[in-house]
């Protein structure tokens, strides 16, 4: 099971994700959808968001991205997760403090 958190913390804007969601062998769509919209946001944090303190540390199950301002980019990432735990519910949860 994926978990993924949403929250302000006192770091900023955080979006933690833990797990695998092991859908099936070889052929995880769950956990691929969940890394595409993981990886591309901290791909928009090094490429145009890197100066104002946000970061993003990635690793084999685990993201941790921080953001010091709410932005559309972390809201939109967000959202999508949101999606895929909506359609996915044995896979994902999300847990959400602030949205």
């Amino acid at each position: 099971m994926i978990e993924v958190s949403a929250y302000q913390g006192s770091e900023g804007y955080c979006l933690e994700v833990v797990g695998h969601a092991e859908y099936a062998a070889g052929d995880d769509i769950v956990c691929a959808a969940v890394s595409a919209i993981v990886e591309s946001l901290a791909a928009y944090i090094e490429e145009y968001d890197s100066d104002s303190g946000a970061e993003a540390d990635l690793a084999d199950g685990y993201a941790m991205i921080t953001l010091p301002e709410r932005s559309a980019a972390y809201d939109m990432a967000a959202c999508g997760l949101a999606a895929i735990a909506d359609k996915y519910p044995d896979y994902v949860i999300m847990r959400n403090t602030y949205i």
